[in-house]
């Protein structure tokens, strides 16, 4: 690839992410996508294909479990490489407008690029938890199940924090209340792994 097109590739994801934090996914088209970037729908189409392998890319680039480095899984302390994984992907999407919007956007649509996310997604996480089982002595199906579990409830409630402040007394609004269900969620690995 040339510069000029890596330059260009990067403006026109760019502007989707403007689209997204802005508006949601629901709202990126080819149109709005070229107003926003100033590239032409022609060059988007070349570099893309079509808007929705613009939006898998744009999906791909800002998952935290595809961008995450689980090349080399410990082979000593999985219990801290669990803790770490989930501190990690809660600092992440508290951080992240647009992998909160991805999230709640999954939850209500068929868009087709999201089965490919989910099915790569799913792909990284069975082998993290295959390691995590083999290297803890813990059954997969019981890390799996604490894996979704924890999981679905760490996004759930930093979608949740958008809209409110407290969620069975745990602060979801500030950084504190987030330390203690990092607290709680170390406890936990303490406990099992």
């Amino acid at each position: 690839m040339t510069k000029d097109r890596d330059l260009t590739e990067k403006k026109i994801l760019e502007a989707v992410g403007k689209i997204v934090e802005n508006e949601g996914f629901e709202a990126v088209g080819v149109n709005a996508v070229a107003a926003e970037s100033g590239v032409s729908k022609v060059l988007i189409y070349r570099y893309f294909g079509s808007i929705d392998q613009l939006l898998a890319k744009y999906m791909e680039q800002n998952d935290f479990w595809l961008n995450s480095n689980f090349e080399n899984l410990p082979q000593g302390n999985v219990k801290e490489f669990a803790k770490e994984i989930f501190r990690s992907y809660i600092t992440m999407l508290r951080n992240s407008p647009a992998l909160r919007k991805l999230y709640r956007w999954e939850l209500s649509s068929k868009h087709p690029s999201i089965a490919a996310l989910r099915q790569r997604r799913e792909e990284t996480a069975i082998k993290i938890m295959n390691e995590v089982s083999r290297t803890s002595g813990e059954d997969f199906v019981h890390v799996a199940g604490i894996s979704a579990l924890i999981t679905a409830s760490v996004s759930y409630l930093c979608i949740l924090a958008e809209n409110c402040d407290v969620y069975n007394a745990m602060q979801i609004k500030t950084d504190e209340g987030w330390q203690k269900i990092i607290d709680s969620i170390d406890y936990m690995f303490n406990k099992i792994l």
